[in-house]
This record gives C-alpha cells, sequence and structure tokens, in this order.
C-alpha cells in the first residue's frame, strides 16, 4: 500500500532536479526511490490445500496460519487506513505539483532577465532561487516521508490491536502458535483463521481510532508545505 507513496517522492525530487538542471540525476533518483518489483505470488514456494468438501469448516489444530497483508487490507481498520492514505497523498501530489509549476515559471521569468540586469545582479538572483528551490525539495521530501511513517505506525497499532483477538481465536481452536502464511510452505486452508478474524476485528475494535480534529488540521497544513 506504500509503495506509491514512494513514487510520489521519485516523481517530485525527479521534477525539483530537473529544474535545476541535471535530468541525468532526476533520472537516477527516480530509480533509486522506485519500488522494487514484487514477486508474483503464483513464484511464491507455498501452497494452500483444499478441505475435503464433508470435512468441518475449520480444524482444531495446534498450529493456525493467517494472511498479515489480507488481514490488515480486508479489515474495516485496513480500509479507513487506506482510503485516508489516498487521500492525503493525492493532496500531496497536487501541492507538489502546483509547487513543481511555480518553480517552473520562477526560473522561466529569471532566465528572462538575464539578458536585461547587470550579471552580478543576476547571480543574486539565481542563488536566492536555487536556496528556495532546495529547501522546498527537501520540505516536500520530508512530507513524503512522515505520511510513509503515519502509515506505518497506523498498521502496527492495528496488529497490536488486534493480537488479543487472535490470541483468543488461537486458544478457541486449540492451538499453540499462528503464523504467517508466507512462511509456510503447505497447508490445509481449514487452519487458515483470516476470515474469522477479519470478522470479529471489525465488531470488536471496528476502523481503528478516529484522528482529532487538531490532528486533522496540522497535517492538512503540513501536506501544504512550503510556498
Amino acid at each position: 500500500m506504500l509503495h506509491w507513496l514512494r513514487m510520489i517522492m521519485a516523481i517530485w525530487l525527479a521534477c525539483a532536479c530537473l529544474l535545476a538542471g541535471s535530468a541525468v540525476q532526476a533520472q537516477e533518483l527516480t530509480e533509486e526511490l522506485a519500488p522494487p518489483e514484487a514477486p508474483n505470488a503464483e513464484q511464491l514456494p507455498n501452497r494452500t490445500i483444499q478441505t475435503d468438501e464433508n470435512g468441518p469448516d475449520y480444524l482444531t489444530a495446534p498450529v493456525l496460519t493467517v494472511d498479515q497483508d489480507r488481514l490488515f487490507a480486508e479489515s474495516a481498520w485496513g480500509q479507513r487506513a487506506a482510503a485516508e492514505l489516498d487521500e492525503k497523498g493525492s493532496r500531496i501530489e497536487a501541492e507538489n505539483e502546483r509547487l513543481a509549476k511555480q518553480l517552473s515559471d520562477e526560473e522561466t521569468e529569471l532566465t528572462r532577465k538575464r539578458e536585461t540586469i547587470d550579471p552580478a545582479e543576476f547571480r543574486k538572483l539565481a542563488e536566492a532561487f536555487d536556496t528556495r528551490a532546495t529547501r522546498i525539495r527537501r520540505e516536500r521530501a520530508q512530507v513524503v516521508q512522515d505520511l510513509n511513517a503515519q502509515a506505518e505506525a497506523d498498521r502496527n497499532a492495528f496488529y497490536q490491536a488486534a493480537l488479543p483477538v487472535m490470541g483468543e481465536v488461537m486458544q478457541r481452536r486449540g492451538a499453540v502458535a499462528v503464523l504467517d502464511r508466507r512462511t509456510v510452505f503447505v497447508s490445509l486452508d481449514a487452519i487458515d483463521i483470516t476470515d474469522e478474524l477479519i470478522a470479529e476485528l471489525n465488531a470488536r475494535i471496528g476502523d481503528g481510532p478516529a484522528a482529532q480534529p487538531g490532528e486533522e488540521a496540522a497535517g492538512q497544513q503540513q501536506d501544504r508545505g512550503g510556498n
């Protein structure tokens, strides 16, 4: 869910470097910050075997499995977090585009003045522009990093809140451990508790703690950043 945030920062830094006249550096930053390609799920060395249709819906087993990513993504908490992330990310992207255009227009105007003003005066204006552009690039990169950190903290808070519920399901099933399905080579689908956990978590913790009005206002101000 957070990969595209890195792409926002990559695009912004690339645009900023292009404004500074370094296309090569922009390309390097884009490649460096772009997320690695995720492996195809079919290539992963694990498999879930369907339980016989005449068998029980779930088994009492010492070990259970859970799809950690789906648990978060399909829960009410995860869906709320994803919607907030999309909304905040869109605001950040719009502000980055506005600032990039503003800097581009200022650079064009500065270039136009170069032929009509004293060289010493032009150098002063150019240095001031470079200083301001560098500050804005740094601030916008920090905004993206902060949003990334907030999203990760929200995800971690979800798993902390889910642990007691997971423990109850584990005890109810007579299990002693719950493993991430990605770490299991072969298992029966009857020991997977992802759907059961999602239903219980939605009923008991819902979409998580609501953001306070002051926190939301502070976030919107941060998204706007430099000007």
